[in-house]
């Protein structure tokens, strides 16, 4: 990989775990006080977060194919302040609306700010590197939830969620904004995507966006990405509540939580040494495949750490592994023409659906408790991993 690859990596790095771990992740400690704080129902804290993920989804294919048009620099660097903003809002939030408003922002900006205008972002500068560059990329940004949920935790001790949320606004705007803006590659940087061909299905060039057989794919894997993230991202809310609630208390669930990010990180790093070695569509079928095995692990097991432990690892594993595939499979079967335009395509249905996960596990919880969150989550993703393994076997028939 060229020095522009490594500057764009390096930068995204760095910015990719802020983003995740001050946008997405720090909510799952905050929602309680939050909560507390305010008296209002769980259906409407957590159903702040469900607008956050409802407009990004509506968000993404404009970023997608801003970053094709512009490149990721000016995305970026956009999506970043917004998000800044947005939690701006939220830390002077005392009213519903206001409240709704902010996270509104805030999902708006982690479009332009998170994985997907990232992936390409350097899709546009690895050529042939994309999917060595994507796994490099996973790998630094699957520490996010370990930074995220340790150092909210201990800023709880000294200060309240709202004070947090402005300061991570702050880091924001002086960290990761001005990174964007003037180290990521310039429009010069950038490599020409090759012309699209109507009938390639090689991986090397791009069928026309929109025509019928790339539309079914699509919408196979987009259902694939959909119902893995309607489990994960409930969990990523409700993690350490579900835990807490299996016994284990918030600060043994929060050390069994934050195991998720070092269990992303080695399966990111095992594909990144081997993954010249495993197709696209079969990474992808095992990825989504063992977050069925975590959920079998936490419901057959006794409660207890161990069980907790276990979870968090082959959970961990699966997260890591499928943000990987939702690069790398566009790419292999489309290639790169369009490909920030397809990404976009792709997290729109599965995050409108991701909005209302968090939402709908609180309410399952309250109605049921946590023995049939956890049936549902292992439901879902039995079908996520089936639906995975259709896909795997259309595309090699025909190919």
């Amino acid at each position: 990989m060229g020095r522009v690859v490594i500057r764009c990596l390096a930068v995204l790095s760095v910015t990719q775990t802020i983003n995740w771990a001050f946008l997405f992740y720090a909510f799952a400690l905050w929602a309680p006080r939050i909560l507390k704080e305010t008296g209002w129902s769980e259906t409407l804290v957590f159903g702040g977060f469900s607008v956050a993920l409802l407009a990004t989804g509506l968000c993404s294919p404009y970023a997608g194919k801003s970053v094709d048009r512009y490149g990721g620099r000016p995305v970026l660097t956009i999506g970043t302040l917004v998000g800044a903003a947005g939690l701006v809002v939220l830390a002077q939030a005392t009213t519903p609306a206001t409240y709704l408003l902010a996270w509104g922002v805030i999902g708006a900006g982690m479009a332009g700010a998170l994985y997907d205008p990232a992936f390409a972002t350097l899709a546009q500068v690895a050529g042939p590197h994309t999917r060595r560059a994507i796994s490099t990329l996973t790998l630094a940004g699957g520490f996010a939830s370990t930074l995220s949920w340790p150092l909210t935790m201990w800023l709880l001790t000294s200060h309240d969620w709202r004070q947090i949320a402005l300061l991570y606004a702050v880091i924001l705007v002086m960290v990761c904004a001005p990174l964007h803006a003037f180290l990521l590659p310039k429009a010069s940087e950038r490599q020409a995507p090759p012309a699209p061909a109507s009938t390639d299905r090689t991986g090397t060039t791009a069928a026309p966006i929109l025509n019928s057989p790339e539309w079914l794919v699509m919408m196979l894997f987009a259902t694939v990405i959909m119902l893995h993230g309607f489990v994960t991202s409930a969990f990523s809310v409700h993690m350490v509540h579900v835990l807490d609630t299996l016994g284990l208390g918030e600060k043994t669930a929060v050390l069994a939580g934050s195991l998720v990010g070092p269990a992303q990180v080695l399966a990111r790093l095992v594909e990144m040494l081997l993954g010249k070695r495993i197709p696209a569509l079969i990474l992808g079928v095992f990825s989504v495949m063992l977050l069925p095995v975590a959920f079998g692990l936490l419901i057959g097991l006794p409660t207890g750490f161990m069980s907790a432990l276990l979870f968090g690892l082959f959970y961990g594993a699966s997260n890591g592994l499928v943000t990987i595939i939702r690069g790398i499979i566009p790419l292999a079967l489309f290639g790169p023409h369009g490909y920030g335009r397809r990404l976009g395509m792709i997290s729109a249905p599965s995050l409108a659906i991701k909005a209302g996960s968090p939402m709908v596990f609180a309410a399952v919880m309250a109605q049921s408790g946590v023995d049939q969150v956890l049936a549902l989550s292992l439901g879902s993703a039995l079908i996520a991993g089936i639906a995975m393994t259709i896909l795997f076997i259309r595309e090699s028939h025909i190919r």
